[in-house]
């Protein structure tokens, strides 16, 4: 939790026998250990060991660099040092109150100096220190006070600093309300429900009061409303760190934040010292007694309830423990590791969509109140345990695809919005211009209704025109906010389809009304490498009878034919295919808005005119199908039919698509890079990026290569690349 405690001090006082007394180690940094960091014992004139103390500027700033960095996930601190000077000792206040720490100092300066020289005597000769290093400390305590705002305890006192459960069986009532994400109108409705704030009830709110809802500014001006209240107890999520930003004229990156929630409380006008007042009200968990019954609230959960709550760290109550989908375990552990009469209430995590009673003992309040779900709440009283949910009506659909309007803007209105933007490229070929969004807009996450729709997008200029068209920019799991995966759950229409997605370059033929035949290319250009291999793929796997019927089927329909085209000759890519392929992914209407033939009916036209088409790989009715699919496919091992594959493009009911793809992908993908950057150099600077013995032995393997006296032989793709490297581990072998 977020305390920090220093000790005050001379040399020999006994300062780190106490905390090794009292358990402290593991969470004490020590100056003199940063020392022995930086330089080894010295030899001194009287032909001892010392410490030396020329380091002293590179040792402060490694401990207070420490400091912040445990500071930042609320970790409880001991700071192992004399602190005897108030300078010193008000760089730790500012940390404090930075991070919202409580701080403390125990002070041994009232041991008398003769018996500290006793004890420095007496110490192995390494920590012993000249008697005068004493003196000076003890004149340093008389003359330099602790500033105010620590609170002065003696080594027998700290028991007085620890959390402690409290009995709350007092009240009448206990509300512990769920994650609200900017929903007010169904807090409210909760709250009057239930008469409104009463003085002889006592309400625990679990966090994430902000993002997501569209009643963000209302929420938090009813949160500051309450925050002076003694029967109210706010917890902090993670969302709440936004907010201390904004209160604080600084800049998060949570786009959901910038985006959607700041605007609001700025058109608001909430107060930001209110916020920043706010805030500082948070607390970090509730543990407290109510009858014979024990519970403990955090946002996220824990796994049991150590001996001492103090010890646990601020982000793991936040956060939670382990990973963001093991809340279901985490509420076993506890049911295993904690007395029958304990209970635990968390928000924040709910990604298999558990009822608001995971088990007998741990309720989970997260009810996706933001998405038109619930707002959980659980009531104790004398008679027991009591849910209340309270069903939200005032939300918004996240979905970006469905976020455009239902009517085309003209072609020519579009043209001009695309040319407007700097984030899109038009190369021009006569009356027909290709637009594709520009490197800068994809590495700056720039995604508007004008980028995410130039991908693959040609337009007649002049006559106003789609010529051709590929699919909107659609993104990887956990690439945008909307694809985290804990958003899909919401975002996803089930059932949902697993597409089989190819490695490899993207084609598009349509009609070209010019010159009466085919229009191929690739998503920018119509002269190039890869246009002329997928011209040669098409005359070699198509007839020129069925290229002409399928010429006039894209002339009469109007649509595009959108290819995946591997070529193992000329443009390997990660996935090794035994032969090349030509793999239609779709038919899409040569419109503004993306429209694409449902599957079976493009199957049946790809049958028509002979073509290989994309494969269904598997059909998933629920959330708790996909969560179970998903986690199989991402292991390290999976292989689709016996295959190693780049990954899938889901597709849910409503249109909407994903894509995820798959370990052994990312992973050669990367050892490509590894691969092109050591033949080009003979090394590679980040050495520390192989965490597996496979990426370090494959990186030996190539150095080796770079040193051939024939380096302009050895080939850089990673298909051969990998291939060779196979087999030289099976020669070994």
């Amino acid at each position: 939790m977020r305390i920090l405690l220093l000790l005050r001090g001379a040399p020999g006082c006994g300062k780190s026998t106490w905390i090794e007394k009292n358990g402290l180690k593991p969470y004490a940094l020590s100056a003199d250990n940063l020392r022995l960091l930086c330089q080894s014992p010295i030899m001194q004139v009287d032909g001892t060991e010392g410490i030396s103390q020329e380091n002293d500027r590179v040792t402060w700033k490694t401990l207070f660099d420490l400091l912040e960095v445990r500071m930042q996930k609320g970790e409880f601190t001991v700071i192992d040092a004399t602190n005897s000077k108030t300078s010193e000792m008000n760089g730790y206040r500012e940390l404090c109150n930075l991070y919202r720490y409580r701080m403390y100092c125990v002070d041994f300066t009232d041991i008398p100096i003769e018996e500290v020289k006793r004890r420095n005597a007496g110490r192995e000769v390494l920590k012993r220190v000249p008697e005068k290093v004493i003196d000076k400390m003890y004149a340093r305590f008389a003359s330099q006070k602790i500033p105010s705002g620590i609170k002065v305890i003696k080594p027998d006192e700290l028991d007085m600093i620890w959390m402690k459960m409290i009995d709350l069986s007092e009240y009448k009532k206990i509300h512990h309300i769920g994650d609200i994400h900017g929903c007010n109108t169904v807090l409210q409705r909760y709250l009057s429900d239930h008469g409104g704030i009463k003085d002889d009830e006592f309400y625990i709110f679990v966090g994430d009061y902000i993002d997501r809802g569209i009643e963000n500014a209302e929420v938090v001006k009813f949160l500051i409303s309450m925050k002076d209240k003694k029967n109210v107890l706010m917890l902090e999520g993670n969302h709440e760190r936004w907010l201390w930003l904004y209160a604080n004229d600084c800049t998060g990156n949570s786009k959901e934040f910038e985006t959607i929630t700041k605007p609001a409380l700025d058109e608001a006008q909430v107060n930001k010292k209110e916020i920043r007042k706010l805030y500082r009200k948070f607390g970090q968990c509730a543990f407290y007694k109510y009858g014979a019954n024990v519970y403990l609230v955090t946002h996220a959960g824990l796994s049991t309830i150590p001996q001492n709550l103090s010890f646990v760290a601020t982000d793991q109550m936040i956060k939670g423990v382990g990973g963001y989908n093991d809340f279901e375990k985490i509420a076993e552990t506890f049911y295993h590791t904690t007395p029958d009469h304990y209970y635990q209430i968390h928000g924040h995590r709910n990604t298999k969509q558990m009822p608001t009673m995971v088990n007998d003992r741990v309720f989970n309040l997260q009810g996706n109140v933001e998405f038109g779900g619930c707002l959980r709440c659980v009531q104790v009283d004398k008679d027991g345990i009591h849910i209340i949910e309270t069903k939200n009506n005032v939300f918004k659909t996240l979905k970006i695809q469905k976020e455009q309007t239902a009517a085309d803007s003209s072609v020519a209105d579009v043209i001009a919005a695309l040319r407007s933007s700097t984030y899109i490229q038009e190369k021009k070929f006569g009356n027909i211009s290709s637009f594709n969004f520009t490197r800068k807009a994809f590495y700056g996450g720039v995604w508007d209704k004008q980028t995410m729709k130039a991908r693959g997008l040609y337009l007649d200029t002049v006559k106003g025109k789609v010529v051709a068209r590929a699919y909107d920019k659609f993104f990887n799991v956990n690439e945008h906010r909307d694809t985290k995966f804990d958003m899909l759950q919401y975002n996803l229409q089930f059932p949902v389809t697993a597409y089989v997605k190819e490695n490899g370059f993207l084609g598009i033929v349509s009609y070209d009304e010019y010159k009466d035949s085919l229009f191929i290319c690739s998503k920018s250009m119509i002269e190039s490498e890869h246009v002329n291999w997928l011209k040669d793929m098409l005359n070699e796997r198509v007839s020129s009878d069925n290229i002409l019927k399928m010429k006039e089927y894209i002339k009469e329909h109007n649509v595009s034919f959108v290819f995946e085209c591997i070529d193992m000759k000329h443009d390997p890519h990660i996935i090794e295919y035994p032969e090349n392929k030509l793999v239609l992914l779709d038919i899409v209407y040569n419109q503004i808005n993306f429209v694409k033939y449902e599957y079976d009916d493009m199957c049946h036209v790809a049958n028509l005119f002979g073509l290989t088409h994309k494969e269904k790989a598997y059909e998933i009715a629920n959330w708790q199908e996909f969560y179970d699919w998903y986690y199989n496919v991402l292991k390290e091992d999976y292989q689709y039919k016996g295959n190693h594959m780049e990954g899938f493009v889901i597709e849910d009911s409503a249109g909407y698509m994903v894509k995820l793809k798959l370990a052994y992908y990312h992973f050669w993908k990367f050892m490509r890079a590894v691969a092109h950057e050591t033949l080009n150099k003979g090394y590679m600077k980040k050495t520390s990026a192989l965490t597996t013995s496979t990426a370090n032995e494959f990186y030996a393997w190539v150095r080796e290569l770079y040193n051939m006296e024939d380096i302009d032989r050895v080939p850089r793709d990673i298909c051969t690349l990998r291939r060779l490297f196979y087999k030289m581990k099976e020669v070994i072998t």
